[in-house]
């Protein structure tokens, strides 16, 4: 443990050195200010409630962008920099085992992200009080989620830059995380029947258990639901060829169960037990 401390330590001077990080949480926390004060100056939200929608929707697309650079960010650069410069020899040629290098590092870098998750979920917080409140659960499960998303995703570009460039891996990750996201809609649409044919149901099912569970709240169908109860958003009932009708709602996924969570769990502790392995068995 005092190994992995002394990694972890000297990790954390290593990130802070690099700017990339605290140049994209600047950028963010600037970005959700603008978000608090904009419905206040903008004309056409005259009501708490349109204010609340329009911070909502926002914060919708700046916090999980911010949150998401920042674990790409973090996961190119734990790692990778011992790595390219050689400096991994002199490491494991001390007195200090791979476990404790990589157990060290996962502390830094998660210890960061969770840092930068409570500082978005502060901002956010904050701005929703300014513009009415009434939704702070559901922001605050939101930057929760957003927080257990992140690590997953820095876990991922971490293994995989271990073998190969960072950059490439960071490509990776995001184009797998855009097809979890995708799996994860469908899956929705299957559970709300609004997909039928029976062959699409399974094929989507299969594909929903092979990837890590993104965590989700509620907020994109409370911004929803709100839409529809101020007639911003005028929607009804679809209804197929065959007659079955669904829900606009129907199309968004809910906020994720127990079972989702749990999976999420088992994922996070394959994917830090698959680090630990590759890193043991990394050449230098």
């Amino acid at each position: 443990m005092p190994q992995a401390l002394a990694v972890a330590k000297y990790t954390l001077l290593e990130l802070t050195r690099r700017r990339l990080v605290f140049v994209i949480v600047a950028i963010g926390v600037a970005l959700v200010a603008g978000l608090g004060i904009a419905p206040h100056v903008l004309p056409g939200d005259h009501t708490d409630q349109d204010r609340v929608i329009a911070l909502l929707t926002g914060l919708q697309g700046v916090v999980p962008t911010a949150m998401t650079l920042c674990a790409f960010a973090v996961g190119m650069t734990v790692m990778n920099h011992d790595l390219d410069s050689g400096a991994v020899v002199s490491i494991f040629a001390k007195p200090i085992s791979r476990a404790s290098y990589t157990g060290g590092k996962l502390i830094a870098a998660t210890g960061l992200l969770l840092l930068i998750s409570a500082i978005f979920t502060s901002g956010s917080l904050i701005v929703v009080a300014a513009n009415g409140g009434s939704v702070y659960g559901v922001v605050f499960w939101t930057c929760a989620a957003l927080a257990a998303n992140i690590v997953l995703l820095m876990l991922l570009v971490m293994i995989l830059t271990v073998y190969i460039n960072n950059v490439v891996a960071a490509a990776l990750v995001l184009v797998f995380n855009y097809l979890a996201a995708q799996t994860q809609s469908l899956h929705a649409m299957v559970q709300h029947n609004v997909i039928t044919d029976a062959i699409a149901r399974t094929l989507v099912n299969i594909a929903y258990w092979g990837v890590p569970h993104e965590l989700i709240s509620n907020l994109q169908r409370q911004i929803m639901q709100m839409q529809l109860d101020t007639r911003e958003l005028v929607v009804g009932a679809t209804c197929d060829g065959h007659g079955s009708c669904y829900n606009p709602l129907d199309r968004v996924p809910g906020a994720s169960g127990a079972v989702d969570i749990i999976f999420w769990a088992g994922y996070l502790v394959a994917l830090g037990l698959v680090l630990f392995w590759a890193v043991r068995r990394k050449q230098v």
